[in-house]
């Protein structure tokens, strides 16, 4: 008896749960929905990883010099309707939400898990949701000056989530010289 009642309570929890609650408009509970899908979105581990691919000349230079590399996520979002100019980054326009860095060595993969974005931040982003650049540098062990010309990664959150994402990286020298001859 009493586990058919318990079982009647979870029942009526449960729809409960999915009820439209009164005073709350369409638009109200469409926008708490987006919100929540946001930040479900980056709560879960392991977040994404970036696997950094270097030139020959890139790989020995870096191992040579000992150097090491940095990987860093920047997130963004587009803003609301409304979201107050204090949360925009003045030069992008976007919300800030983040960042990321990892410092490897030639041959790691950066891991990034446990993301945490500002949640008051994610409230203010429109339904587009989370954004990231992914950046590649050297760690400016060996010279003041960054050695690497990577290319960067820009896209939704949702197209780096759970992947592993190849950044090709080589020499700024490297680069140079093809284009001067």
């Amino acid at each position: 008896m009493r586990y058919a009642i318990f079982s009647l309570g979870l029942i009526l929890v449960m729809v409960g749960c999915t009820e439209h609650r009164a005073g709350h408009s369409e638009s109200e509970q469409g926008a708490a929905n987006e919100q929540n899908k946001a930040a479900a979105a980056v709560s879960g581990s392991p977040e994404f990883s970036v696997n950094v691919r270097f030139s020959d000349a890139a790989k020995k230079k870096l191992i040579d010099s000992k150097e090491t590399i940095i990987v860093a996520g920047y997130f963004t979002g587009n803003p609301k309707q409304g979201t107050e100019l204090r949360y925009l980054d003045i030069k992008s326009g976007q919300v800030d939400l983040g960042d990321v860095e990892a410092e490897i060595h030639p041959g790691e993969t950066a891991t990034f898990n446990d993301l945490r974005l500002k949640p008051e931040a994610l409230a203010r982003i429109d339904s587009q949701g989370p954004h990231i650049l992914i950046s590649v540098l050297s760690g400016r062990k060996s010279s003041k000056d960054n050695l690497l010309d990577c290319e960067a990664y820009d896209g939704s959150f949702d197209s780096v989530h759970g992947r592993t994402i190849d950044i090709p990286c080589q020499l700024i020298e490297e680069r140079f010289r093809r284009q001067g001859n």
